[in-house]
C-alpha cells in the first residue's frame, strides 16, 4: 500500500507536543546515546496495536500522557493513539482528511468517542488496510482438534516493517515476532494475504475442495466396504444355491454363478419372483450325493490335520530337547585351550609323541564343544517357523473341517425337518426367501452407491481446484515472489561489504520457511551449500543480510502497487552500530568515530568503518531512488541512528535529517519545552 508515516509523537503531562514529522524516502533521526532514537520504533508499535507497552522506562514514559502516529494514505489521514498506560486496552482509530497542524495538537483532539477496545482497533485498522477476509481456514475438518485461524492480523504485518536495534544483524532471528511460533507460522502463511493473491473467495473454494474431498474418500471407502462384503456375501449365498438344491433336488437358477446374481441383483430378483411355487424332485439324490462328498471331504481334512499335528509335535519335542541341551551347556565354561607343553622322557629325554598327539584330539575335540554351544540358541530360532508354518496349516484345516461338519448338519437337519412334517418346499421356499434377501442387500447398496455419484464428486473437485489454479496460482506467485526477492537481494548485496569469503554474495530466501542463507560453490564436490545466516561469520554480514532482505521486500511491495496490503514504511533501529557502538557514544558536540573507536578500545583508523558506513546510507538512497522511477511509489525508510554528517554521493545528510539529537536537552521529549511549560504553570500560580 502506497502509504507513508506523516508524524510520530507524544503529547505531555502539560498537553505539549513532542514530535518528529516524516517524509516519503529517507528519514534519519541521529543523536547521542539516550535520547529516544529507538524509542521512536517502540512508539510506532504501541500504537500500531501491540498489546504491551515496551516504549522504555525513562524521561519518555514519566513524561508522556499519549503516544500518536499519523499515516498519510490516498490524501487523508490516519490518526493512531494509545494513552501512557503499561496495559493499555484502549487506542485511538481516526480517519481525518483535516487533520489539524501539528503546533497546536493537543489532547482535546482525542475524544473518547474515537476510542476502541484494541481487539476491535486491530480489526478495524486491518479493514482500513484492506484486509477484508474473516476466515482464513482452508478445511473444516482441521476444526475438529484445532482452533480457527480466523481472520488476518493487522499486527503481522508488522514483522515486514521493524528492524529493531537487537533484530538489525542477529544471526538467529531475521524477523521481528517469530521467536514466538504461532506468530510466526500466520505471518507466512499470511503472505498471500498481504501481498494480494488471494481473497475470500480463495479459502470459501478451498474449504469447498477440501469438503468434497472428505466426501469423495468416504465414498470411495463405502464403495470399496461394499466390494469386500459382497466377496462375503458370494459365498454365502453360493451355500444357500447348494442348500436349496439339496433340498429340492433342482437348480433354483439353472447356469448362473452366485457372482453373477449379486452383481446383478434386480434381474434375479425378477427372474425368482416369476418362479411361482418351489418345483421339488422327490426321486433326486442330490442330498445323497452331496452327503458322500462331504463325508469323503471330511474324511481327507481329518488325515491332513494328523499328520499336521505329529509334525508339530515333533518340532515341540526337538525344541523341547534344544532347550534342555542349552540349558545344560550353559552350565559349561567354554574351554580356551588344552595343555600345550611339549612331554618328554624323564630317563632318556626324548619327546613322547603319543603325548602330542592325544593333545590334538583333545584340542579339536574343545573346538568342536565351542562350536556346539554357539549352535544351541540357533537350533531353537530355526525350529520357530516350521512351527508357526504347522499351527497355521492347522487352524486351516480346523476351519474347513468346522464348515463341512456344518453342511453335513444341514444336510441331517432336512431330514430331522421332515420327520416333523415340515415338507421340502417349505423348506425350499425359506432358503428361496433367504437368497432374495441378499439379492435385496446388493441391490440396494448399489443404488446408495450409485446415487452418490462419486465420479460427479471427481469432476466437481477438479473443476474447483482448476479454478484455483487459474484464478489465483498462488504456488507460482509465490515461487515469482521468491525469485523477485532473490534476484533483488543479490543486486543490493554487491554493492555491499560482505567479507570477502561471501563475495560474490548469493543470498537466498526460502518463501515457504522464510529463512535466509547463502548458497555457496563448492569447486571440489561441483556441488552448493547452504550456509544459513548464524553461520555467515561477522555482525557486518548479518547487518548486510538483514538489509538485502528487508529492501527486496520492500521493493517487491511497491512492485505490487494498491495489490500489496503492507505499508510501504521500514525502520531501521542503529545500523552502524556493527562499526561504532552506540552505547558509547555521549558526544554532545557532534559524531566524532575516531573518538568512539578510542571509547571502545580500538586504536585502528576508523576510515574503513566509516566507509562502510557511508556506503550502506548510499545504498539505501540510490534503493529509494530506483524503487521510485521503476514503480512510482517511494518507500519510506526510516533510520534511527547516531551516525551524522555522512559525505554522501547523493545530496547533503542534513536533507535526509529529520531530527538531530546532540545538546543537553535535546531528545524526544525536548526539556526546554518541558521547563517552559513548567515555568508557565508558576506564572500562572
Amino acid at each position: 500500500m502506497n502509504s507513508y508515516i506523516k508524524y510520530i509523537g507524544l503529547l505531555d503531562k502539560k498537553d505539549g507536543c513532542h514530535y518528529i514529522d516524516l517524509t516519503e524516502g529517507l528519514n534519519v533521526i541521529t543523536g547521542r546515546s539516550s535520547t529516544g532514537k529507538s524509542a521512536i520504533i517502540e512508539i510506532f508499535d504501541f500504537c500500531f496495536g501491540n498489546s504491551e507497552n515496551t516504549i522504555p522506562d525513562g524521561i519518555i514514559t514519566d513524561n508522556a500522557k499519549l503516544y500518536f502516529v499519523v499515516f498519510e494514505i490516498n490524501n487523508t489521514n490516519l490518526v493512531l493513539a494509545r494513552n501512557q498506560e503499561e496495559k493499555s486496552t484502549y487506542a485511538f482509530f481516526r480517519i481525518d482528511p483535516n487533520f489539524p497542524e501539528i503546533d497546536v495538537l493537543n489532547l482535546d483532539y482525542f475524544q473518547p468517542d474515537y476510542y476502541l477496545p484494541l481487539k476491535t482497533f486491530k480489526e478495524e485498522l486491518g479493514r482500513y488496510f484492506g484486509i477484508n477476509i474473516s476466515s482464513t481456514d482452508e478445511d473444516n475438518q482441521v476444526l475438529n482438534y484445532k482452533s480457527k485461524k480466523g481472520r488476518p492480523s493487522v499486527r503481522n504485518m508488522i514483522s515486514y516493517i521493524l528492524q529493531h536495534q537487537n533484530l538489525i544483524a542477529n544471526k538467529h532471528s531475521l524477523f521481528y515476532r517469530f521467536d514466538e511460533k504461532e506468530k510466526r507460522e500466520k505471518t507466512i502463511d499470511e503472505f498471500k494475504i498481504f501481498t494480494g493473491f488471494v481473497d475470500q473467495d480463495y479459502f470459501i473454494i478451498k474449504q469447498q475442495i477440501n469438503d468434497k474431498k472428505q466426501e469423495y474418500e468416504k465414498k470411495q471407502r463405502e464403495a470399496a466396504l461394499f466390494q469386500d462384503e459382497k466377496k462375503k456375501r458370494i459365498t454365502e449365498l453360493d451355500e444357500l444355491l447348494e442348500e436349496y438344491y439339496m433340498v429340492a433336488g433342482n437348480r433354483l437358477l439353472q447356469g448362473y454363478s452366485a457372482n453373477n446374481m449379486l452383481e446383478a441383483p434386480k434381474t434375479y430378483l425378477e427372474k425368482i419372483q416369476e418362479l411361482e411355487t418351489v418345483k421339488v424332485d422327490d426321486n433326486s439324490d442330490v442330498f445323497r450325493m452331496q452327503y458322500t462328498k462331504l463325508e469323503t471331504q471330511r474324511n481327507e481334512l481329518l488325515a491332513s490335520r494328523r499328520k499336521v499335528a505329529l509334525k508339530l509335535e515333533n518340532i515341540n519335542s526337538s525344541i523341547q530337547y534344544a532347550k534342555k541341551y542349552s540349558e545344560t551347556i550353559d552350565k559349561i565354561n567354554p574351554i580356551s585351550e588344552a595343555i600345550k607343553e611339549d612331554s618328554h622322557c624323564p630317563f632318556c629325554l626324548q619327546d613322547n609323541q603319543h603325548t602330542n598327539r592325544q593333545i590334538n584330539k583333545l584340542t579339536d575335540a574343545i573346538d568342536w564343544l565351542n562350536s556346539e554351544l554357539r549352535k544351541a540358541p540357533l537350533m531353537i530360532d530355526s525350529f520357530l517357523p516350521e512351527k508357526q508354518k504347522c499351527e497355521q496349516e492347522l487352524s486351516a484345516i480346523d476351519n474347513q473341517l468346522r464348515h463341512v461338519r456344518d453342511e453335513i448338519n444341514k444336510i441331517l437337519k432336512v431330514n430331522a425337518k421332515l420327520e416333523k412334517n415340515k415338507s421340502l418346499e417349505e423348506q425350499g421356499f425359506k432358503i428361496r426367501l433367504s437368497i432374495e434377501n441378499l439379492l435385496e442387500w446388493s441391490l440396494e447398496r448399489k443404488n446408495q452407491i450409485q446415487e452418490s455419484n462419486i465420479e460427479q464428486l471427481k469432476t466437481e473437485i477438479e473443476t474447483l481446484e482448476k479454478k484455483i489454479s487459474d484464478d489465483y496460482n498462488v504456488e507460482n506467485k509465490l515461487k515469482e515472489a521468491e525469485n523477485f526477492i532473490n534476484e533483488t537481494m543479490n543486486k543490493i548485496g554487491s554493492k555491499l561489504d560482505f567479507e570477502k569469503s561471501y563475495q560474490p554474495i548469493n543470498l537466498h530466501f526460502d518463501i515457504s520457511t522464510f529463512e535466509l542463507y547463502h548458497l555457496k560453490k563448492n569447486e571440489s564436490e561441483k556441488a552448493e551449500k547452504k550456509i544459513y545466516l548464524r553461520s555467515m561469520g561477522s555482525g557486518a554480514n548479518w547487518l548486510y543480510s538483514h538489509i538485502c532482505l528487508f529492501l527486496s521486500l520492500q521493493k517487491y511491495f511497491c512492485s505490487l502497487d494498491s495489490k500489496c496490503l503492507i505499508p510501504t514504511v521500514l525502520f531501521l533501529d542503529q545500523p552502524s552500530q556493527v562499526y561504532f557502538p552506540t552505547i558509547v557514544d555521549i558526544d554532545k558536540e557532534g559524531f566524532n568515530p575516531k573518538k568512539l573507536k578510542e571509547l571502545e578500545g580500538e586504536l585502528k583508523n576508523p576510515d574503513d568503518d566509516l566507509s562502510a558506513v557511508t556506503n550502506l546510507f548510499n545504498q539505501i538512497i540510490s534503493f529509494i531512488n530506483n524503487v521510485h522511477q521503476e514503480f512510482e511509489v517511494k518507500p519510506q525508510i526510516i533510520i534511527s541512528d547516531h551516525a551524522d554528517n555522512l559525505d554522501l554521493e547523493t545530496g547533503s545528510f542534513d536533507d535526509y535529517v529529520r531530527r538531530r539529537w546532540r545538546k543537553e536537552n535535546d531528545g524526544f521529549v525536548d526539556l526546554s519545552k518541558l521547563s517552559q511549560e513548567n515555568a508557565n504553570d508558576a506564572i500562572e500560580n
